[in-house]
């Protein structure tokens, strides 16, 4: 028997495929790859697969907790969307949904892997169109996104102080609140809240008020008042 065969075929009956690759989601539905506009996708989904996606390859240490810890890309996402401006918020929420079919690959990774990303990409781009959300502030969310990974890195991580390449030019200042990690079900859930925050009016959540108080989060009424605004200008999609 040619053994490279038969694991090729055993994998090959692994993969459904419609138009291209797909694969099943929480909710029931298929995402196919190859055709992500064609796909259903439910919030559920993009908040469970991002809340137990883990950040850093799962090479977490928090320096808060004095452990390894789990630290997500649902939390990451939450935590930023109080971190940006006011009308900003929903953008930085959204802003990793590609990973809720893709997975997290870290940036060394990534770096190598062209078609990688631009899958990732299409994938994020049709997931947000979905949900009515258009990224018109990119180089805003990546700076919130770039200072989100120094507050990651200072908090999460057993960094020892040597130079990455975000310290070039003076470096990037972290943000002042404290990371301290959430489970995965508290990270889709913290998710699903602060996405009900910014598109149902006075929706609160108990949960998120607590999680803010923990990471020393002192807007975040704040952010909630700026999100009425918000709810006006989005074409909201619930599939």
């Amino acid at each position: 028997m040619n053994h490279d065969k038969e694991i090729a075929r055993l994998t090959a009956v692994t993969i459904k495929t419609a138009i291209g690759p797909t694969i099943i989601l929480g909710s029931g539905n298929y995402f196919d790859y190859v055709d992500p506009d064609g796909s259903e996708i439910t919030i559920e989904d993009v908040a469970y697969g991002i809340g137990y996606e883990g950040r850093f390859a799962g090479q977490c240490y928090s320096r808060i907790l004095g452990r390894r810890a789990f630290y997500s890309s649902g939390q990451h996402s939450v935590l930023m969307s109080y971190a940006v401006d006011r009308g900003l918020e929903m953008e930085a929420l959204m802003h990793e949904a590609g990973e809720a079919v893709c997975g997290d690959v870290t940036g060394p990774l990534k770096s190598l892997s062209p078609d990688y990303k631009a899958i990732e990409k299409n994938c994020e781009r049709s997931i947000l169109s979905k949900f009515g959300i258009e990224m018109k502030h990119k180089l805003e969310i990546k700076t919130a996104d770039v200072r989100m990974f120094v507050t990651e890195r200072r908090d999460l991580t057993a960094w020892n102080g040597e130079d990455w390449s975000v310290d070039g030019g003076g470096g990037v200042a972290p943000y002042e609140f404290r990371i301290i990690p959430w489970t995965p079900d508290d990270s889709a859930q913290a998710f699903l809240d602060r996405y009900a925050e910014l598109t149902q009016p006075n929706f609160r959540s108990a949960l998120l008020d607590r999680f803010c108080a923990e990471a020393g989060i002192s807007n975040c009424r704040h952010s909630l008042e700026g999100s009425i605004t918000q709810r006006r200008s989005l074409r909201v999609h619930c599939p």
